[in-house]
C-alpha cells in the first residue's frame, strides 16, 4: 500500500510540474516573459501561487527545466559510444539517439524559443546556458579521450557542437512537422564536415 501511495504521489508531482512548465510557456510566448506573473502561471495551471513556489524557486527556474536533463542524459550516451568512433561521429550519433525525446517536445520547445525571445535577460541567460553545456560536453569528451581535463580542442569542439544542435532545432522547427529532427541533426553534421572537407555549403545528403 505504501508503494502504491507513494507512487500515486510521483505521477501528481510529475503532472503538476509539467501543468506548470507548460502554463509557463504559453503565457510567455504570448504575453512575454517579463509580462507574466507567477500568480497568472499558477491560475492557468489550475494551483495555488504557493504551489508554484513548491515545485520552482524563481519565475525563470520554470522556462529552463528540463535542460540539465538534456545535457546529462547527453553526456551518458555520448560515453557510452564504441571508441573505433571519431569524436564528431560520436556527438552526432549521440544527438541523433536523444532527438526522439526533444521530438515529442516539439510545441514545447517552439513555445520556449519565443519565450526567450521576448526578454533581454532570458536570451543572455540562454547563452549562458550554453555556455555551460559546452563545457560539460567538453569535460565528455576529454573522458572519453581518457584526458583528465579537457584541453582546448575538446572545448572548441564542444562549442561546435552545441552550435551545430542549435542551428539544427531551429531548422527543425521551422520546417513541416513532419519533419524529423534526426534527420535534420544528420544533414547539419553533413555541412559541417563539407566545409572542414574545403568543399564548401553543399546540399543535404550530397
Amino acid at each position: 500500500m505504501a508503494r502504491a501511495d507513494r507512487s500515486h504521489r510521483d505521477a501528481h508531482t510529475a503532472r503538476t510540474r509539467e501543468a506548470l512548465v507548460d502554463a509557463a510557456l504559453r503565457l510567455f510566448a504570448t504575453k512575454g516573459y517579463d509580462g507574466t506573473t507567477t500568480e497568472e502561471v499558477a491560475q492557468l495551471a489550475g494551483v495555488s501561487p504557493r504551489t508554484f513556489f513548491r515545485y520552482f524557486s524563481t519565475k525563470e527556474s520554470v522556462l529552463f527545466f528540463g535542460e540539465d536533463d538534456f545535457i546529462r542524459a547527453f553526456t551518458g550516451v555520448y560515453l557510452t559510444q564504441p571508441q573505433h568512433m571519431d569524436d564528431i561521429e560520436a556527438l552526432l550519433k549521440s544527438f541523433v539517439f536523444l532527438a526522439p525525446v526533444v521530438s515529442r517536445l516539439r510545441e514545447r520547445v517552439k513555445l520556449y524559443r519565443q519565450a526567450v525571445a521576448t526578454s533581454a535577460s532570458l536570451i543572455g541567460r540562454e547563452k549562458a546556458n550554453h555556455d555551460a553545456n559546452a563545457a560539460t560536453i567538453a569535460e565528455a569528451i576529454a573522458k572519453r579521450r581518457a584526458m583528465t581535463i579537457p584541453d582546448p580542442a575538446c572545448e572548441l569542439l564542444a562549442a561546435v557542437g552545441v552550435v551545430v544542435l542549435n542551428h539544427a532545432l531551429d531548422r527543425w522547427l521551422n520546417s513541416p512537422p513532419r519533419a524529423h529532427l534526426g534527420e535534420v541533426i544528420s544533414e547539419e553534421f553533413r555541412l559541417l564536415e563539407g566545409l572542414w572537407a574545403g568543399r564548401g555549403p553543399t546540399g543535404p545528403g550530397r
